[in-house]
């Protein structure tokens, strides 16, 4: 199952291992150390995730508009809808796996950010 839901996603599909992975550990990094450099690496890598993730998608999209008409003439009894619409879902793999990284990452982030000492006096 994991295997195909890679293919279906393409060659980005790597780069979203990397960049998500490097993200996670960043954002664990943060949550367990408090440090600030720590939080701008995480911020700035889960945007190169992110947008690793629409470029994947919309490679995937593209290959599905340049390929559908020839899978279509190559297989009569597959109409240019089905076609689209299966294509359309397995361009989909990329943003499943990109923005699930994220918002792991964003929820560890969240943790650090709730055990960083507040700088704003308390009201009694």
């Amino acid at each position: 199952m994991i295997q195909k839901f890679f293919e279906e996603g393409g060659f980005a599909m790597f780069f979203l291992v990397a960049f998500g992975v490097a993200t996670l550990a960043a954002a664990s990094v943060y949550a367990s150390r408090l440090r600030r450099v720590a939080l701008r690496i995480t911020l700035a890598l889960a945007l190169a995730t992110t947008f690793t993730t629409l470029t994947g998608i919309c490679v995937d999209l593209a290959a599905v508009g340049h390929g559908a008409p020839a899978f279509v003439a190559h297989h009569p009894g597959v109409s240019l809808t089905e076609a689209v619409l299966q294509g359309i879902a397995e361009s989909l793999a990329p943003g499943v796996l990109g923005f699930t990284f994220v918002a792991l990452a964003a929820l560890i982030t969240t943790l650090g950010l709730y055990r960083e000492p507040s700088s704003q006096p308390t009201v009694r």
